[in-house]
């Protein structure tokens, strides 16, 4: 009796101690499911801030490339309904420029070219006294030199150049400076309505003539540079 209580209390404890272990092993795999899920949550996590990321730089995108869009292709004005676009106007207006640019490198290096062959040279005294005229002129407007060359995008080396050339081209064309009273009277006539009042007669004739001698010298200027070009061997490339 008391074997047979013995083996069933062993049979009894192994049975407990085998409840214990799966008890315990259930707990285990629970905890390594939980720990598996954790862990998938973050990787999920990381993956959704990555995804986001990469929607974030995409919408940036898009936003840059409509802005580009609407600088490039924006309308600036309508003409009758008509839209003018900027991408248009862009073009045109980098074309002018790079046309004047190249123009006016065009016309400093054939007045220099012809300069130097000709042997003429332009005292600094005689630009200094132009950008003189030029200081007093901006001055009676109510600014300064600097401030003009400022707005027009023109450095002082650059004006001195242009003084010098334009010296430069009025010696080589010899602009004949001889006007005659009839011209003078003639210029009166037909200019009357545009003519400042409060002036006197004498006044008047100083101004026509004035007037008229600078006419001359661009109509001498124009036709003689239009020859230099004409005999130059000028290639566009």
């Amino acid at each position: 009796m008391k074997k047979t209580t013995k083996k069933i209390n062993k049979e009894v404890a192994k049975e407990v101690i085998n409840v214990k272990k799966k008890a315990l092993k259930k707990k285990v795999v629970k905890k390594e499911m939980v720990g598996e899920m954790v862990i998938g949550k973050k990787v999920t996590v990381k993956k959704l801030s990555k995804v986001a990321k990469i929607h974030l730089i995409g919408f940036l995108v898009l936003l840059a490339f409509i802005a580009g869009c609407f600088v490039k292709f924006g309308v600036v004005a309508t003409v009758n309904g008509k839209p003018i676009y900027r991408h248009s106007y862009i073009a045109q207006l980098q074309k002018q420029d790079k046309q004047a640019v190249l123009g006016q490198m065009v016309q400093d290096a054939l007045i220099e070219g012809e300069a130097k062959n000709k042997g003429v040279i332009i005292d600094q005294k005689d630009i200094d006294a132009s950008i003189s005229i030029i200081e007093e002129q901006v001055k009676a407007q109510g600014t300064t030199l600097e401030e003009a060359m400022k707005s027009q995008g023109v450095t002082k080396e650059e004006l001195v150049k242009q003084i010098r050339n334009q010296k430069i081209a009025e010696a080589l064309a010899s602009p004949s400076a001889e006007i005659t009273q009839e011209q003078i009277n003639a210029f009166l006539k037909e200019n009357g309505a545009y003519l400042p009042t409060g002036k006197t007669k004498d006044e008047l004739q100083t101004l026509a003539k004035e007037q008229l001698v600078t006419q001359a010298k661009n109509t001498a200027l124009s036709t003689w540079y239009s020859n230099l070009k004409e005999s130059a061997k000028i290639i566009y490339k």
